[in-house]
């Protein structure tokens, strides 16, 4: 009996586990954007600064995501939906897992390379 009680133990941890990894993709939604809307959405930038000056992306506001998680226990980043630019799925990964901590609700992402 006791082995039954920590295969169950074992499963529920790694459901868990799991659950932690899947639970930021079922709010992130990838999205296209031709043209950008104001009083939609909210861009934000979550390359580094280099990366962002290289390239710059019009109206986006630049968060590092190492900075990301102090800017949004400091106040709240933005009050439109978001969208995230990053330069690949793992950073918006990460990047929209810290914003979940203040809203949740979907937060749209893109990739530059």
């Amino acid at each position: 009996m006791a082995i039954w009680g920590m295969a169950g133990a074992l499963m529920a941890a790694l459901t868990l586990g799991l659950w932690r990894v899947v639970y930021p993709y079922s709010y992130m939604k990838p999205i296209q954007l031709d043209r950008f809307d104001d009083d939609k959405y909210c861009l934000i930038d979550v390359r580094d600064y280099i990366l962002s000056h290289r390239t710059p992306y019009e109206k986006a506001k630049n968060i590092p995501l190492s900075y990301l998680g102090r800017q949004t226990k400091e106040n709240e980043v933005c009050d439109k939906e978001i969208i995230v630019l990053a330069e690949d799925r793992k950073a918006a990964r990460l990047a929209v897992k810290i914003l979940m901590k203040q809203r949740k609700q979907p937060i749209y992402y893109m990739t530059v390379s």
